[in-house]
């Protein structure tokens, strides 16, 4: 629990060195990490493979949980797709100027770090990674036990991509920015710490 709990405590900071990447490097990176995605095809089924033997097909989450080269491609578009949207971070919301002429605004801002309870979906991985890096999160994510194999596939995938680019990388200690995308392990007691976690 305690080391559980420190892993948490080092997204938190991950997540404050983010906010110093401009968009461009972020939306490379997204680029990147979808070209990887594509490239690590064979890595991801067989991840997911190891995942489906140990679920009968005819359960409803088979499906859901299955992977394909075609789903895969889909999970690289998806993240292709949120990097060419407009950057969220840094908008002015709102703008007054109070009767003795103070200025007001409301600007968007990061939450900083987004924790996410899944079920069978590995594509939420992706997704959720792709949605927190562009809007400057990071994000700690809890599939199901069902998809384990297969979210540890696609989260290895993602922190090579993320180490890969090195403008991007070298805004964390030691060129490191796998702090920023965090896979709790199966099991109730991490979906515990991540509901009470600050």
């Amino acid at each position: 629990m305690e080391e559980l709990e420190l892993l948490l405590s080092r997204t938190r900071e991950a997540a404050r060195l983010l906010v110093q990447c401009d968009t461009d490097t972020v939306n490379h990176t997204l680029c990147h990490v979808a070209d990887q995605m594509e490239a690590a095809t064979d890595e991801i089924l067989a991840a997911n493979a190891e995942d489906l033997a140990r679920m009968q097909p005819d359960n409803p989450k088979y499906d859901r949980l299955r992977l394909t080269p075609d789903r895969i491609r889909d999970i690289a578009t998806g993240i292709r797709q949120v990097a060419t949207l407009p950057s969220p971070i840094g908008k002015t919301l709102c703008h007054r100027t109070l009767p003795n002429g103070l200025v007001v605004e409301k600007v968007s801002v990061p939450f900083g770090t987004v924790g996410v309870v899944y079920e069978a979906r590995p594509n939420v991985t992706a997704d959720v990674f792709a949605l927190c890096l562009k809007s400057g999160n990071a994000c700690v994510l809890k599939g199901g036990s069902d998809a384990h194999c297969s979210n540890l596939a696609i989260t290895t995938v993602i922190h090579r991509a993320l180490c890969d680019c090195q403008s991007f990388a070298s805004h964390f200690p030691e060129g490191d920015p796998t702090q920023l995308v965090r896979l709790l392990p199966p099991g109730r007691e991490s979906t515990n710490l991540l509901l009470q976690a600050r």
